[in-house]
């Protein structure tokens, strides 16, 4: 499997780290139960927001017991995606 996108969305910056560290751990047991591998080096976050307004949060990400990098800029699928 070369791309998987998640979408993990809350107001609350507590709710949204819970949700997010349980469909990460989900993400982890999934992709083991069907034998697939994670290139954590390839794999990056983004924070979606508007051009103008900046998020000040940006929640901890955990696969595999490493943190994830954030990138306002990244290349999928031949297309430049930005965070804004």
């Amino acid at each position: 499997m070369d791309d998987t996108n998640v979408l993990v969305v809350d107001r609350s910056q507590e709710a949204l780290q819970t949700k997010l560290s349980l469909v990460m751990k989900q993400l982890e047991t999934w992709f083991l139960k069907n034998d697939l591998i994670i290139n954590i080096t390839k794999t990056v976050a983004m924070s979606f927001h508007r051009c103008r307004s900046k998020l000040t949060y940006k929640p901890r990400i955990l696969l595999q017991n490493k943190e994830i990098e954030y990138k306002s800029e990244v290349k999928f699928l031949g297309l430049c995606i930005t965070e804004n």
